[in-house]
């Protein structure tokens, strides 16, 4: 069959079993159709980056706003670090310091206090302001300010306990240099090992434990000498990750700048 019948039968047979054979060249048709297919993929991906932008946006407003709770519920709750376990192994890193915890708690034994706490715990230093301040997590306060606690251990047994529950140490007794390193008060009573940074067990964080601090606090009255550092804002509503201070050096409550003006009891009265 000559060359060009050839052709032609083929092209009438591919239209027989596929239909119209659609030219493939760029027509002003299919030009302006890609045209707008780019112009929507470029308007698709537009929107979806404003869209991630605007969620991490939102992600960041809450981090912001929450951003003291965040902090201290990282910073204070208690790590592996501040463990029994880890509490042993220190104890067995130097030579004398099981003997003389042995003392300790025979000490907090015979004051009728050893139960109110477990002991190691009141061994314990903030384990933030140890990293920070580059110190031991532990320290076995010394021998003659051993007494100092047992006033504090009272009222925690007697007053805070039945108030708040079951508590935990987050920091006791502190040496000079830790304390100026934390930015403890020059006098603060940590020095002095008569004052406890303690937190519920388990944590609470919420308005309701500065409130029932406070009551706990009032009902006490000046002659329980008292103090009580209840670290939560009334104003911003922010609070210290549950974070509260109890001492029996005088009868007398702060807040977050540690001051009594900044104390929230005022404002559950």
């Amino acid at each position: 069959m000559p060359g060009g019948l050839a052709c032609a039968a083929r092209r009438a047979k591919a239209k027989r079993d596929y239909g119209p054979v659609i030219s493939t060249a760029p027509g002003p048709l299919h030009s302006n159709l890609r045209k707008s297919i780019i112009k929507g993929m470029r308007i698709t991906g537009i929107i979806g980056r404003l869209l991630l932008i605007g969620a991490l946006a939102i992600c960041a407003g809450l981090v912001w706003v929450n951003r003291d709770a965040l902090f201290h519920e990282v910073s204070i709750t208690l790590p592996p670090s501040n463990s029994r376990a880890a509490f042993d192994r220190w104890l067995d890193e130097g030579p004398d310091r099981a003997e003389r915890y042995a003392r300790f708690s025979a000490f907090l034994s015979q004051e009728g206090v050893a139960d109110v706490i477990e002991p190691w715990q009141l061994s314990q230093l903030d384990a933030y302001v140890a990293e920070r301040c580059e110190t031991d997590v532990f320290a076995i306060p010394p021998e003659d300010l051993w007494p100092n606690i047992v006033p504090a251990l009272r009222l925690v047994r007697d007053e805070v306990i039945p108030a708040v529950g079951p508590v935990t140490v987050l920091s006791s007794w502190r040496n000079p240099q830790t304390n100026a390193c934390a930015g403890g008060a020059p006098r603060s009573n940590h020095l002095e090992f008569a004052a406890l940074d303690l937190a519920t067990q388990p944590r609470r964080v919420d308005v309701s434990l500065y409130r029932d601090l406070c009551a706990m606090h009032d009902a006490a009255g000046r002659a329980s000498r008292m103090g009580l550092g209840a670290y939560y804002d009334p104003v911003e509503g922010e609070y210290s990750g549950g974070r509260f201070h109890i001492d029996a050096r005088g009868y007398r409550d702060w807040g977050r700048r540690y001051t009594s003006a900044s104390s929230p009891c005022g404002a559950f009265d």
